[in-house]
């Protein structure tokens, strides 16, 4: 096995279960996920040393958090100690970091929309001489919250890799200037073979993600409102900046559930027993070009009935396995969720059939490895 050094803050899941109790205003889990899974399925042909570089502020109720090494199988997860001290946070990372590394890995993979992460991989493939793969989820252009002079920077940097895993091909046009190696994939899945207990009793309608207005929660509540049904539920997980402002738009509906942000088998076990999984992100095509949304794979592949917004990268591998809502707009995801409830047992085992196996195809832990190595690792070992 060739061994792989990768750059993150995501956590093995015991980790992060005990750091998601530690936050006063939840975080946003969106990496969590996604990193989570590509290293499991990273891990199937290579070894792999994760540098899991916890995010912490003023919210985190503890000021810092202690050095850790976690052993799972064969993928070492390596957690710097990190605080809430700027001097510390910053300017000392990469000390914390050869402390808990040996520099015998022969690829460094590093998220690159994380500027930190980003700077201290670059530097250890520089002093080790080593290749540096980035693993791009989404454009920095679509991501609000950071500056102009960040996204130049992330640009500048994450453009000078030798390899890249990308989401789609504007991605890779995006980053990949200079025509190096990489390896396209739709998202990673992995098999789900035990289920915790059912939470909820009711029937109810499941979304759990990133709850921000631009990717349309507010609109499923407003079609939920509309739908009017008494012995239906509506159950939210996941990360919200503004509750308040969430809690205001349920407009006192007592079958609306908001149970924050929970760990990964809590939020497996909540799709599994819903009637309907629904994604509704708007229609956005400086952001679809970008990005593929991976809730809505992840219902599939956990065999979900999912009522999801039309999506062209989605489509091309996934027409024939969703119930489409033409737009975002309430009326519109109404009118998929109805039909997606009004099916037929017959129906709906066949759709579910049909999205689990091709969400499988494109995005199991074991053909993710494959195209990875193929199309990617095996040009950078050669090089």
């Amino acid at each position: 096995m060739n061994k792989l050094i990768y750059f993150t803050s995501a956590m093995d899941e015991k980790s992060f279960e005990e750091y998601l109790k530690k936050w006063e205003v939840s975080p946003n889990l969106s990496n969590q996920n996604f990193h989570n899974k590509l290293i499991h399925s990273l891990a199937i042909t290579h070894d792999v040393d994760v540098i899991s570089v916890r995010s912490i502020n003023k919210y985190f109720k503890d000021k810092k958090l202690e050095a850790k090494i976690v052993k799972e199988d064969n993928i070492f997860w390596k957690y710097p100690f990190v605080s809430t001290n700027r001097v510390s946070k910053y300017l000392k990372l990469f000390k914390r970091i050869k402390q808990i590394t040996i520099p015998d890995s022969e690829v460094v993979l590093v998220d690159v929309l994380n500027l930190s992460l980003l700077k201290n991989a670059y530097k250890y493939s520089k002093k080790y001489k080593k290749k540096i793969v980035g693993i791009v989820t989404d454009s920095p252009n679509n991501i609000s919250f950071i500056s102009k002079r960040y996204k130049k920077k992330l640009f500048k940097l994450g453009r000078s890799l030798d390899g890249y895993i990308v989401l789609t091909d504007k991605l890779n046009e995006l980053y990949n200037n200079k025509n190096k190696p990489f390896a396209k994939i739709d998202g990673v899945s992995s098999e789900v073979k035990e289920y915790l207990p059912r939470e909820i009793n009711d029937d109810y309608i499941y979304f759990g993600g990133s709850l921000m207005k631009e990717y349309g929660v507010y609109n499923l509540i407003d079609a939920f409102n509309e739908l009017n049904d008494p012995k239906l539920k509506l159950v939210l997980c996941g990360h919200h900046v503004n509750l308040q402002s969430l809690k205001n738009a349920f407009k006192g509906n007592k079958n609306i559930i908001y149970k924050g942000p929970v760990a990964y088998n809590e939020n497996l076990s909540l799709e599994k027993y819903s009637l309907l999984a629904v994604n509704p992100r708007p229609i956005n095509n400086n952001i679809d070009d970008f990005s593929i949304p991976s809730k809505t794979i992840e219902f599939l592949s956990n065999g979900v009935p999912t009522v999801t917004v039309e999506n062209k990268l989605l489509k091309e591998h996934y027409d024939d396995s969703i119930i489409w809502a033409k737009s975002g707009d309430p009326k519109d995801l109404l009118s998929a969720i109805k039909k997606a409830l009004s099916l037929s047992n017959k129906a709906k085992e066949e759709l579910l059939e049909k999205g689990k196996n091709k969400a499988m195809k494109y995005t199991s832990l074991k053909n993710v490895n494959k195209e990875i190595d193929n199309s990617l690792l095996s040009k950078i070992f050669l090089n």
